[in-house]
């Protein structure tokens, strides 16, 4: 199928949702906006990491805005007593950032390449590696692109990764 029958057929399709879409905006008063996004505190994005430091302030966890050694935003947080950090990614110039990070590493002895494989096999979200300096790592990349994430769906990552965090101090016997 050419391309301009596909594009075509999908000028078709989308019609009636244009159409609904404009009847939507005809019906608003005129100073009203065209698309309302939810506001700021109800999302946290990597663009804004004060976003996150105030998530992490209202689940009653401390933390702080500071930068990483490149001079890109980073958040350290507690959570149960122990320091954490949310390193940011994709960023321009050390803003924008799309993507966030979480990190973890243990100076654990005894932890083999063996140990973290088998953790890397029974898990999708999270990884583990170790260092050259024999540190064991794990990490979460979460992007947020240009919209951010709803504060739920960040707490379900936020919950899966504290979990992770758990299971893999017990993994590697810390």
């Amino acid at each position: 199928m050419s391309r301009k029958v596909i594009a075509a057929v999908l000028a078709i399709l989308a019609a009636p949702a244009l159409a609904q879409e404009q009847k939507s905006l005809e019906s608003k008063p005129l100073d009203a906006p065209a698309s309302v996004q939810a506001p700021t505190s109800d999302r946290v994005i990597a663009s804004d990491p004060q976003t996150f430091v105030a998530f992490f302030e209202d689940a009653g966890m401390p933390a702080r805005l500071t930068e990483d050694t490149v001079g890109d935003p980073l958040v350290e947080y507690r959570s149960n007593g122990d320091k954490m950090s949310l390193f940011f990614y994709d960023c321009e110039d050390n803003v924008d950032c799309q993507a966030v990070q979480f990190y973890a590493g243990y100076r654990a002895e005894n932890v083999t390449l063996e140990t973290i494989n088998s953790w890397n096999t029974d898990r999708r979200f999270v990884r583990s590696y170790l260092t050259d300096e024999g540190v064991a790592r794990i990490e979460m990349d979460v992007a947020t692109s240009n919209d951010g994430l709803s504060t739920g769906d960040f707490d379900a990552l936020l919950e899966l990764w504290l979990d992770s965090v758990v299971l893999f101090e017990d993994h590697i016997k810390w």
